[in-house]
Order: C-alpha cells, then structure tokens, then sequence
C-alpha cells in the first residue's frame, strides 16, 4: 500500500473561504445603514424643527446670547452649553434633505427660516457686543477667525453624525454633540462682534468660517439621503438634475477654496515659527525671547532681551542671518547696557521673571473670578427653574392639606458667606385666613415647613408669615 506525503489542500481553501464569507457578512453587518432606518420619520422630524419662529426663535436668542457670554469671558464651558442648547442645526439639515429629495417647497422654506437664523443671531450679538463693557479679542474669539480645511472636515463628519441621527427610530443623543462638533453658534457671534467693534477682518472671517460648517453639514446630509435611497421627487429631465448637481458641485468647491488657503497660510506661519524657535535656541542660548503673532499683519513679532557682551559685537551677523530664513517675522533684539555688572544683569532678569508671574498671576485670578461668576450664574439659573416648578406642584398640595391658607408663595432668600460667594435658603412666605388664633397658626406652620422639606427634599426650609 503506497502513502503520500502531499496534504489534500482543499480543506484549507474551504476554511479561507469561509472566514472570508463571515468577514464581508459582519463588515456588512457593521456599516449598515438601513436598519433601524426611518425615512418618513426624519422628513417629518425635519420639517417640524427648521422654522425658526416661536420657541425656537426663542431658543436661538437665548443661546447667542449665552455664547457671546462664553466670549466674552473666555469661556469654553459656557460656549458649549450654548451649543447644547442651540436650534441652529435643524434648517442646515433641512437644506440638504431638501436637495437630496428635490423638494422644492421645503428647500425655499429651508433658506428662508436659515436666512432668518443668522439675523437674529446677528441682530443678538451686535447688541450684546456693543454693550458690553469688556470687548475684549479673547483667545475663545481668535480661535473663530482661522476657518481651514480642517473645519470642512469637521462640519462634513458632523453632518453625517446628525443626518444618521435624525433617521434613527430610536433616540439618539448625537444631535447635542454634533452642535459641538461643528460649532456653528461661535463663528457667527464673533461675526456679530466684529460687526458691533469695526474689526472687518474678524467678522468676515468668522461669517466664512460659519458659512463654510454650514454648507459641509449640508452636503454631508445631501449625501447620507441619497445613500439611504429616501424617495424624492423626479426632476422634469435629465438636464435638470445634471444642473442641479453641477450647481451642487461648483458651490461646495467655490467654499472650499479659500480654506485650503487659509490652511496653508497658516501651516505656513507655524513653520517660521519653529525655524524662529530653532535659531533661537541655537544662537541664543543666555538670552531671553518672545514670539508673539501680528494678526494685523499676519506675521510673527520676535522680541530678544540679550544680556551677554561677547553676543552684543556680534549681533549684526546673527541679525543678517536671522533675514536669511525668509521668515515672516520682525526681528527687535534689545541688548542690555554693556556697563551693567553681572549682578545688575542678573537683578534685571529676576525682576523680568516677576513681571511675567505677576502677569500669570493676575490673569488666574481673574479667570479664577470668572469662573466663579460663571458658576454662581449657573446654579441661580438651576435654582429658577427648580424653584418654579416647586412652586407650581406646593401651591396646588398646600391648598389641599392647609385650607386655611390665603396666600403662599415660595422663594429663596440671599445670603453671602465669608468668602462673598453667595447661597440661596429656601423660603416659604403663608398669609392665613383671618380668624385664625397664633397658637393654631403655629401649629400649622410647623406642618407646612415639615410637608416643605418632605415635598421638595430639602433640609432646611425657612417659613415667614406675613
């Protein structure tokens, strides 16, 4: 009986193709987009939130009004709570769902209610940003003026997020953090600031950088609709749909542009700024220096404290070639007086060095107050809220169980600690009916500050009679 050493290899192939089956199906399985899917529900869903009248009007205000704020103050806790609570995003998804499914009507609507968007978020900020007694070009503010490429990814990967969302049957919570994602509410704040402040250059580069999320997240839309195959109205030809998608085509490119631009110029500066950086730390390595950017004249601003004698002869040769890097860069070396001793020289640094902590430290400090401004603001706002709905709920049980009241009303009385920071104490204010002896009244208000507490889940409850 002969054996071979040669191994069928059939069973291998079979394995492979196997696995390689079971891959694709759970691929498959991992990108689909159709289960779970709701067509009708998002164009309703859709169509029901992109008016901006009424509560949402409402909703817009307020939440300009809280960004500005966040500018203002130099805060990105504050902003993002705008963001949160911002209506912004429905007629940017009404615009592209309507170019996906050819509803004409709706995409009219869409640009009517979008338009009305940006003047009540103009109209909000320039009112806010021209009363305001700080005005101030915050870091928060500057971040909005440099619209790149990389904002266009931003807004079209925010915008799938927020399509995908909104055909979901489920409830998603991504819609929040797509407002985040794309951060449609800061740019057109700053571009109210610039407006109320005369800074042109920040308000148009601002109203770019919005306009420009605002159109990606549009064509994100565009696209995730046509991929999930809604049903859409047929053009009249072929001639207008090819139109249609040419113009689609040609506005997302005359958008994206500039952006790459403005990417560039800014890569650009990052990249003198290392070499400036570099040179620095070569030729210099006693001295003290500062770069700071020239948003006016978009270049750098290079200022070096030199304190060394041998590096003063010499400095015409390190300032040629600090020219030679092509930077785009003032250059302003400041030399010490070369009859200074070295104990003068190291006093001179030692007093620099407590300038700049001083300087540290009082922008933490005012940070520092700000925060706490912007905490005791919050938990006010948390307190109005809570305290009305307390009210409503007392008021209708307190009725009930003490018909001797005439009048009751709930509040929360002020009251500072040692630190000035401020609480609020629950506070019960009754007016009984007359007739009613002290002692009985006594009785019943025990009661009612104990049904209070109980009620509202308190432990301290102040009750006044008036």
């Amino acid at each position: 009986m002969e054996t071979s050493n040669n191994k069928d290899p059939q069973p291998v192939w079979e394995a492979l193709k196997n696995f390689w089956t079971a891959f694709r199906k759970f691929f498959a399985g991992l990108i689909n987009l159709e289960e779970g899917v709701d067509r009708e529900g998002a164009v309703i869903n859709v169509r029901s939130n992109m008016r901006m009248q009424g509560a949402n009007a409402w909703l817009l205000m307020c939440s300009i009004m809280v960004a500005s704020l966040g500018l203002d103050l130099n805060s990105p806790a504050v902003i993002i709570g705008a963001m949160l609570i911002s209506p912004l995003m429905s007629p940017i998804l009404g615009l592209g769902l309507s170019v996906a499914i050819n509803d004409r009507e709706m995409l009219f609507t869409s640009l009517r209610h979008f338009g009305i968007a940006i003047a009540i978020a103009l109209a909000t900020s320039y009112v806010y940003f021209s009363l305001t007694p700080f005005g101030e070009v915050t870091s928060e503010i500057q971040a909005r003026t440099a619209p790149t490429f990389l904002d266009v990814l931003v807004a079209f990967f925010g915008g799938i997020a927020g399509i995908i969302s909104m055909t979901r049957r489920d409830a998603s919570n991504a819609i929040p953090g797509v407002a985040i994602a794309t951060a449609l509410m800061p740019p057109l704040c700053v571009t109210g600031f610039g407006l109320a402040t005369g800074e042109w250059g920040i308000m148009l580069n601002s109203f770019y950088l919005f306009f420009l999320n605002a159109v990606f997240v549009g064509v994100a839309t565009y696209l995730i609709v046509r991929l999930l195959n809604f049903s859409f109205k047929a053009y009249p030809n072929m001639k207008e749909k090819r139109r249609t998608q040419f113009y689609l085509f040609f506005f997302s490119l005359l958008m994206i542009i500039p952006s790459f631009y403005i990417l560039y110029d800014v890569l650009d500066l990052l990249h003198d700024k290392t070499r400036i950086q570099t040179f620095l730390e070569t030729n210099f390595e006693g001295a003290i220096w500062e770069i700071q950017e020239n948003k006016q004249t978009d270049s750098l601003e290079v200022k070096l404290f030199i304190f060394e004698n041998n590096k003063a002869d010499s400095l015409a040769i390190f300032t040629e070639e600090f020219t030679s890097l092509n930077c785009r860069a003032k250059f302003q070396p400041i030399v010490a007086d070369m009859t200074m001793t070295d104990l003068e020289i190291e006093e001179l640094k030692q007093t620099m060095q407590r300038e700049l902590l001083d300087i540290f430290e009082t922008d933490r400090k005012i940070q520092t107050e700000k925060d706490k401004q912007i905490q005791a603001l919050t938990e006010r706002i948390e307190l109005m809220t809570s305290d009305s709905t307390l009210f409503i709920h007392a008021m209708r049980e307190a009725q009930v169980l003490f018909p001797d009241i005439k009048e009751l009303s709930f509040g929360r009385t002020q009251q500072a600690k040692e630190d000035t920071v401020y609480h609020y104490v629950p506070t019960l204010m009754v007016q009984w009916k007359p007739g009613k002896p002290n002692s009985a009244k006594k009785i019943e208000e025990e009661r009612l500050a104990r049904f209070a507490r109980l009620r509202a889940e308190l432990d301290t409850v102040v009750l006044i009679r008036y």
